[in-house]
């Protein structure tokens, strides 16, 4: 989600709290049977693809690699079998074919590991049954086989999941540009109201306001430990406005961090440290002046500062 995108939908779930919050006085609009459930719904579809987006490649990456490393182990097994029982047997042919080591899977590419374990299952299978007096037992090859076609179908892995994340961001511009629309829709119902019930007009557009980001610093940091009046590193500051997460933020080693990105408003803010009391208080955020948190944390009864 880019900042604009996090602006609007700042300002998307603020008009949803007010639309339930004022429904009955907006009941004679019925249109809005239609629109708001509308609205709601791509809003849904717009948190699942939130969660979505925020998976990282790099886990797809470790969980390549974790069954790299499973193939990798279970072929060099059957390939120090398949050496020893070439050198027994004086067949040079295959000792040529399967010189592989630990250090050159370790330094090939997923296309040449894939290629090493081709190899060495293909010899396997030729000498399967010269292979179980070295310790290659029936079970083995086919365990091997599982195990190259998992890592086989994992090497794209990375690359689908970049086309995926394509389509996610895709998906999500056209669920934001389908809100707008509706949005438009509702301001020309509450622009009906601006004489006849102006206190509820003007709450709707305080909450129709889109704030973006400033580039600028706008809220500092400093948590210390209230024993020893060090900074606290490691605590999680979570930012809550009209009841969503906006943004968490972790203090550094002097127990400081710096946020440039967040949208203006009244804040709940939650301070959260393993073995620590926990805090919560509210702050308003402006935008066009920098804010400064300072707060002290307490270790929990019985527990030693280190």
């Amino acid at each position: 989600m880019t900042s604009k995108q996090s602006s609007i939908y700042s300002m998307l779930r603020r008009i949803v709290a007010f639309l339930r919050k004022e429904s009955n006085a907006l009941s004679v609009f019925i249109v809005l049977n239609t629109l708001q459930p509308e609205l709601e719904r791509n809003l849904d579809e717009i948190d699942l693809l939130k969660e979505q987006q925020a998976t990282d490649i790099k886990g797809l990456s470790q969980q390549k690699d974790a069954l790299r490393k499973t193939a990798t182990q279970k072929a060099i097994e059957v390939c120090k079998a398949l050496q020893l029982y070439a050198q027994m047997s004086d067949n040079i042919v295959l000792a040529n074919e399967v010189a592989y080591t630990a250090t050159d899977f370790r330094k090939a590419s997923d296309n040449e590991v894939d290629t090493y374990l081709s190899v060495i299952y293909s010899a396997g299978m030729r000498y399967q049954s010269e292979l179980q007096e070295y310790g290659v037992t029936p079970n083995k090859l086919p365990e091997l086989k599982t195990a190259i076609d998992a890592f086989k179908a994992a090497i794209g892995t990375p690359k689908g999941g970049t086309i995926s994340r394509k389509q996610i961001t895709d998906r999500m511009g056209a669920l934001f540009t389908a809100e707008m629309l509706i949005i438009e829709k509702i301001d020309l119902l509450i622009d009906t109201l601006k004489f006849t019930n102006t206190p509820l007009y003007t709450e709707y557009q305080d909450n129709r306001k889109i704030v973006y980001f400033s580039s600028s610093l706008m809220v500092n940091s400093t948590i210390t430990d209230a024993e020893t009046g060090l900074g606290l590193p490691g605590v999680v500051i979570t930012f809550i406005l009209d009841g969503v997460t906006v943004l968490e933020k972790t203090t550094g080693d002097n127990g400081g961090t710096n946020i440039k990105s967040i949208e203006p408003g009244v804040y709940t803010v939650q301070l959260s440290k393993p073995a620590y009391i926990s805090q919560t208080f509210t702050i308003s955020i402006p935008g066009d002046d920098l804010i400064t948190i300072t707060a002290t944390m307490t270790k929990e009864s019985g527990t030693k500062v280190k």
